[in-house]
């Protein structure tokens, strides 16, 4: 049996996985202008991040959805603003995704 603490770290090393499968998403979807994928992954990243604590990495998701929503997006044109915010937020994560594997 496992104990409540063990269950906990599970669940939170799933955590971060999905965050390292969600970027690789993102970044692809970037290179597509898939603007609502993004919005969708980068809610689903927001929202796990407040669950398990991570208020820096919610308000960093937060600040790019913050653009994305601003924005005029279309597929045909690639919004400055737009890559600049996502750029920004992937470059957090890809420093979160090394912190949590060294810790």
């Amino acid at each position: 049996m496992f104990s409540s603490r063990e269950i906990q770290n599970r669940v939170k090393s799933g955590y971060i996985e999905r965050v390292g499968s969600r970027l690789k998403k993102m970044r692809k979807q970037l290179i597509d202008r898939d603007w609502m994928g993004l919005k969708t992954e980068a809610n689903h990243l927001a929202e796990g991040a407040q669950n398990f604590g991570y208020k820096d990495i919610a308000e960093e998701v937060s600040k790019a959805l913050q653009v994305l929503n601003t924005r005029t997006l279309s597929r045909t044109a690639i919004d400055t603003e737009a890559k600049n915010a996502l750029e920004h937020l992937f470059q957090k994560l890809d420093r979160f995704l090394v912190d949590e594997q060294d810790s």
